[in-house]
């Protein structure tokens, strides 16, 4: 086994390896070509995964699984166009980046900083959230993320090469709230992907999409405590051009203090991410199991009919309407 899992580590470290310089090598027409085909065979040799995403969409926008069939193949082809995006903008020059990426709402970007809060950057897994890391570039403001480390050290040590090129610096995800709650009362800037599925012991709900979500905490406890400002922001595709958008920032006092503000804090993130993906449905990482633990996806899909209560019985809702 071991033998087998050293080889399945090397396969991928130089596979990966491959494909970035495969990327970088052809036009950026070819690339994006190439994105979209990784994407669609996905979604043609994982059933499960396309199962997941459609019932996924069908029970957040009521729609039938017969009219789901475009849509869903969009968001696996974009996943590609995701992949292809992060490695060719990584080694874009300043300038080049400039020309390939419209801001709008710099405004309340400005009126934030001048505050001189600490102030948190705020996004989904909507668009290209990767993109968001060359802010520093693009606008010369410096902040911190945090980013999921992967086992393998050799494929972490290429992607954490590529994420560095940003300028953004790069936390992991695990005991960081405390520097970040410092870097927030330092009048600092940091950045969280919110629509993430917190530990089941959290027992954090948030309604998404009219269902309750198991929510990870922590983007609104280190906010709180940190006494940051909040400011949503996504990075969407149109055509052939990043859009990032910013939204006006809330206050995190205003949500109080205590677990009761961690909750109200947390469902207005969940809300302004919700109000995105209603504007680009496609583009939002639908692969992702948000309501219904993986391992239990399964037997979601094969033990019941109905979605929405299974769902609501995991909650403990079951009878009521979330």
């Amino acid at each position: 086994m071991k033998v087998l899992s050293r080889l399945n580590s090397a396969f991928q470290y130089w596979g990966t390896r491959a494909m970035i310089r495969f990327i970088l090598a052809i036009p950026y027409p070819a690339a994006l070509t190439l994105g979209r085909s990784i994407g669609a065979i996905i979604w043609a040799f994982m059933p499960m995964r396309r199962r997941i995403v459609k019932i996924q969409m069908s029970s957040a926008f009521g729609m039938g699984m017969e009219n789901l069939r475009r849509l869903v193949l969009k968001v696996f082809m974009n996943q590609g166009v995701i992949l292809v995006d992060m490695v060719r903008y990584a080694f874009l020059s300043d300038d080049q980046i400039r020309k390939k990426i419209v801001v709008e709402g710099r405004e309340h970007l400005d009126e934030a900083l001048a505050t001189d809060r600490g102030l948190m950057l705020i996004t989904g897994h909507i668009g290209n959230w990767e993109i968001l890391s060359h802010l520093s570039r693009l606008l010369g403001i410096e902040f911190c993320v945090m980013a999921d480390v992967r086992k393998d050290a050799r494929l972490e040590s290429v992607v954490d090469g590529i994420r560095a090129r940003s300028g953004a610096t790069i936390l992991p995800p695990r005991g960081k709230a405390l520097m970040l709650i410092r870097e927030l009362k330092r009048g600092r800037t940091i950045g969280m992907v919110v629509d993430q599925r917190g530990k089941f012991k959290d027992h954090l709900l948030c309604t998404v999409f009219g269902l309750p979500a198991i929510t990870n905490p922590a983007p609104s406890f280190i906010a709180i405590k940190g006494n940051a400002l909040v400011l949503p922001v996504y990075a969407v595709k149109k055509d052939r051009t990043y859009h990032i958008c910013f939204s006006r920032a809330v206050d995190a006092a205003d949500f109080g203090d205590g677990k009761e503000a961690i909750q109200s804090l947390s469902d207005f993130m969940q809300s302004w991410v919700a109000s995105v993906v209603e504007k680009y449905p496609d583009q939002w990482f639908w692969l992702h199991s948000r309501w219904v633990r993986r391992k239990n996806f399964q037997k979601a899909i094969r033990s019941v009919d109905d979605f929405r209560r299974f769902v609501l019985s995991q909650a403990g809702l079951a009878g009521e309407d979330a």
